[in-house]
């Protein structure tokens, strides 16, 4: 998906090996150790980011960039570390309100570390290397019209609309608690469900089986990609995962939501993630252990009766909004390619005049 995107705007790609550290089981060692069929992946992968270092070196070496953007996920590992093996500097971006292993791994080395929620949430960070940014967000979502989002997805504009997503790849725990709740849902809300690759098969099928009194109500899709501007501008309440990226919109469009998230996913950032907009009174949490179609449709229900609770929240969340995070994003790690290259050739200079 990746080298989609990249090659589609014109620019180069190269894709290296990269191995993940899997704590599925809990963040301690004794667990991490005992699970054996995740210390053999670890393993494994181990070699793989040794391989990925090797491969790092080769990119940045053919493509001697000024400076480096590093954002999350393992990937990022072989990459930081190759680069600071060069000497290119590096800015970190950190997306969750925990920070991530890749972070901890390459936090000393940056030249600047960016946050997407306010610097008191990362104590164990020095205050200089900090820089409150946001994260960037899609034009299309911030340009998006809701008259638009309803012709597009064929939704009535005197019924509340309910979005529902997983994340890209979908939630088959948030697929299955809509899928039971949806005949009471359809009572009283239009339900636009985005329900990933993975299941969206099996919630057509589903579907067939079901006698809905309001099937017109009902609008599935897999994924949405250039289309999800509008499908958020439609929406009134979002029932969503606690992803950084998803809670950022959310924060800029000022959405009531109700949020589910992932309790073994990405170490637990999610769950963080809820708690932080949960104590702005900002969001509904649902953990997902608790989550049925009868929860999920009286947590809905309930929200969409109190307009006035909706306001609040929206209010609340979009507290945590930044709208110029791409700017403020571009500026920083453009700024930390200029610093290096003025101290290179101060430093050229002093050794010319010895």
């Amino acid at each position: 998906m990746e080298a989609k995107i990249v090659q589609s705007i014109g620019l180069d790609f190269a894709g290296i090996k990269a191995g993940k550290f899997r704590r599925y089981h809990g963040a301690k060692l004794r667990h991490i150790i005992t699970d054996l069929s995740t210390f053999a992946l670890n393993i494994r992968d181990m070699g793989r980011v040794v391989a990925g270092f090797g491969d790092a070196l080769k990119v940045l070496r053919r493509f001697r960039p000024d400076v480096v953007f590093i954002r999350g996920g393992y990937v990022s590992v072989p990459v930081g570390l190759a680069a600071r093996l060069l000497r290119i500097p590096y800015v970190i971006h950190e997306s969750d309100t925990v920070t991530s292993l890749t972070s901890k791994i390459l936090a000393s080395g940056a030249r600047k570390i960016a946050v997407s929620w306010p610097v008191s949430r990362f104590p164990q960070w020095p205050a200089d290397k900090l820089v409150y940014t946001g994260i960037p967000i899609r034009t299309d979502v911030l340009t998006a019209h809701r008259l638009a989002g309803l012709a597009e997805f064929k939704l009535a504009d005197n019924l509340p609309v309910l979005l529902v997503t997983g994340g890209s790849s979908g939630a088959r725990a948030i697929n299955d608690a809509t899928q039971a709740a949806l005949p009471t849902l359809l009572e009283f809300c239009q339900v636009l469900h985005v329900a990933g690759e993975r299941d969206i098969a099996d919630m057509r099928a589903a579907c067939t089986t079901m006698e809905l009194v309001y099937p017109e109500r009902y609008s599935l899709h897999g994924h949405l990609s250039d289309k999800w501007g509008l499908a958020l501008a439609a929406s009134d309440v979002v029932v969503s995962r606690a992803g950084a990226n998803a809670m950022a919109e959310l924060a800029i469009l000022g959405k009531p939501a109700i949020l589910i998230p992932g309790a073994q996913l990405t170490g637990g950032q999610q769950i963080s993630n809820a708690q932080v907009f949960s104590r702005a009174e900002a969001v509904r949490v649902l953990p997902q252990d608790k989550l049925t179609g009868k929860v999920l449709a009286a947590e809905v229900k309930r929200l969409l009766d109190s307009p006035v609770d909706m306001q609040r929240m929206g209010v609340a969340i979009g507290q945590f909004a930044k709208p110029n995070a791409a700017h403020e994003l571009a500026v920083l790690v453009l700024a930390s390619g200029q610093a290096q290259n003025g101290d290179q050739a101060a430093s050229d200079g002093q050794d010319g005049s010895r």
